[in-house]
């Protein structure tokens, strides 16, 4: 298994975010998992959230890094 592919937020607006969001889980959908670093912004964690609510899929908050969300399935 190669190394788990992860998109980075930092540094993106919340409209350019989205759009790699959703772009990026439905590209990577069936490698799963993958990674999303939203880093401490509740605003991208929820709506990126939503997008994967959206589109059923599966994920996991870490309680030890709440900045990053972990696709399941």
């Amino acid at each position: 298994m190669g190394k788990i592919k992860e998109l980075d937020l930092h540094g993106l607006t919340n409209l350019e975010a989205r759009d790699k969001v959703e772009n990026f889980v439905l590209l990577y959908s069936t490698e799963l998992p993958i990674r999303i670093i939203t880093g401490g912004s509740e605003r991208m964690r929820n709506m990126t959230v939503n997008i994967l609510q959206k589109h059923k899929f599966t994920y996991d908050i870490p309680a030890h890094n709440t900045g990053e969300i972990i696709v399941l399935s």
